[in-house]
């Protein structure tokens, strides 16, 4: 599919994510998952090893919109990036929150997002008052499941910098190979 490979962070914040919200269903979601994302999900993951991401991020994915979301990929990228970001911005990350402005916290997201996905880029572009578009690598071109994830993660991370009625909406990608998201805020 890509050479990409997500760090563990990522896949334990997936994981949790499963856990926390459909725990009587872990283990069957578990068992459905191919071998290779079977075997990742079934043991202790590294925070910091670096996982294939078809294996710990596409068939999972997928899977999670299957059997949680009716197929609706859009709605389990958004719930899981969501999740995520409540997950993974407390400690140190939750202090920057209180702190930053949300541009701040978007050119942050450039760092973060690489710090966890091998071969990725993006790019803030249009910084205004009250938005900017995000641009970021596709992971996945067959579907946008990575895309929602990324977009859930960031319209969170908005929210608890204090930031209402966050919005999205996909614009015309202003790169190659990269999608572009327009982020805006009262």
């Amino acid at each position: 599919m890509n050479n990409i490979n997500v760090k563990g962070t990522g896949v334990i914040s997936t994981k949790a994510y499963v856990e926390t919200n459909y725990q009587s269903q872990f283990k069957a979601w578990v068992n459905s998952l191919p071998t290779k994302s079977s075997n990742i999900y079934s043991k202790s993951i590294s925070a910091m090893e670096w996982y294939p991401v078809e294996e710990a991020y596409y068939y999972p994915l997928r899977h999670i919109a299957d059997r949680f979301h009716d197929g609706d990929e859009r709605k389990a990228g958004l719930e899981v990036g969501r999740f995520s970001a409540n997950f993974g911005l407390k400690g140190v990350y939750k202090v920057f929150l209180m702190i930053a402005t949300p541009q701040a916290l978007m050119r942050a997201s450039k760092r973060i997002i690489s710090v966890y996905f091998s071969n990725t880029e993006v790019k803030i572009d249009d910084v205004k008052k009250k938005s900017l578009v995000l641009s970021c690598t596709r992971v996945f071109t067959s579907n946008e499941l990575f895309d929602y994830r990324t977009i859930g993660w960031c319209v969170r991370a908005l929210e608890l910098a204090n930031c209402k009625e966050v919005k999205f909406s996909l614009v015309k990608p202003r790169y190659s190979k990269m999608f572009s998201v327009e982020l805006s805020w009262n």
